[in-house]
């Protein structure tokens, strides 16, 4: 069995953003960027699945700093390591990016698509059943734990409640996977310097013929909040501030 795990790169969220130019894309010359959270996940059940049945395990890695993840991941277990390409402004949809699992994973004969339920730039986790829809495959998102037995897959998907449903899947399948069965592993030094020396394949991110059905008019950072005032403990000076502060206002009978 083959399987393909995405690794979406994302913005760090302690970082500044700010807006290109023309207002309709992210200004990323000096962001940093990390592994989205939920595919670091499906990297981990990834690995675990091999490690079950002998699975071999190709990592494709999209954003900036796509190599040292990918090399991170050779290094925790995958056998094979593809980067996306990524466009100029770095802002890629999950539909493009659909379209080009898609075509990696037919090109590489794969028979499972893992990759996290959601990231931040795909709130509403629409790769899953984008690519799922495209290859006519099944697909399941949230799941919690993927088991393999004969040629279908038992997927358990957490719900609310504290209730997991457990679905058994026909391969080839695409799965959202929100936690691993297992938290993901730490990796050595040594490690990562021998999977450094692994040969990283290259393809587009958006691949040829595709059209975009939709783009990105403006974007805008959040308005600017007012500050607060802290009004002291002494009830009766904060009576007469919150007084003085109403009647600023224009309450009436203030």
């Amino acid at each position: 069995m083959k399987i393909l795990v995405v690794l979406r790169m994302i913005p760090d969220s302690a970082g500044e953003l700010e807006l290109t130019s023309d207002g309709r894309g992210i200004d990323r010359e000096w962001l940093d960027f990390q592994l989205n959270d939920f595919d670091d996940h499906a990297l981990e059940e990834a690995i675990l699945l091999k490690e079950a049945s002998g699975a071999t395990v190709v990592a494709v890695a999209i954003g900036e700093g796509s190599t040292r993840v990918l090399q991170m991941a050779v290094a925790r277990g995958a056998d094979e390591a593809v980067a996306l390409e990524a466009e100029a402004d770095g802002m890629i949809d999950s539909r493009a990016i659909a379209s080009s699992i898609v075509a990696l994973a037919r090109s590489k004969a794969a028979d499972l698509v893992l990759c996290g339920v959601q990231s931040t730039e795909d709130l509403f986790g629409q790769l899953v059943p984008y690519a799922g829809a495209l290859l006519g495959w099944p697909h399941v998102s949230g799941s919690s734990r993927v088991d393999i037995e004969a040629s279908a897959l038992r997927v358990t998907q957490e719900r609310g409640g504290g209730i997991a449903a457990t679905y058994e899947i026909a391969l080839p399948a695409v799965i959202g996977v929100q936690t691993a069965s297992k938290a993901p592993r730490y990796v050595s030094g040594s490690k990562l310097r021998e999977a450094s020396k692994t040969a990283i394949g290259k393809a587009p991110s958006v691949p040829a013929g595709f059209e975009r059905s939709a783009e990105i008019v403006a974007l805008r950072l959040p308005g600017q909040r007012g500050s607060g005032e802290n009004l002291g403990d002494n009830p009766e000076n904060v009576a007469d501030r919150l007084a003085s502060i109403l009647a600023a206002k224009g309450f009436a009978g203030v």
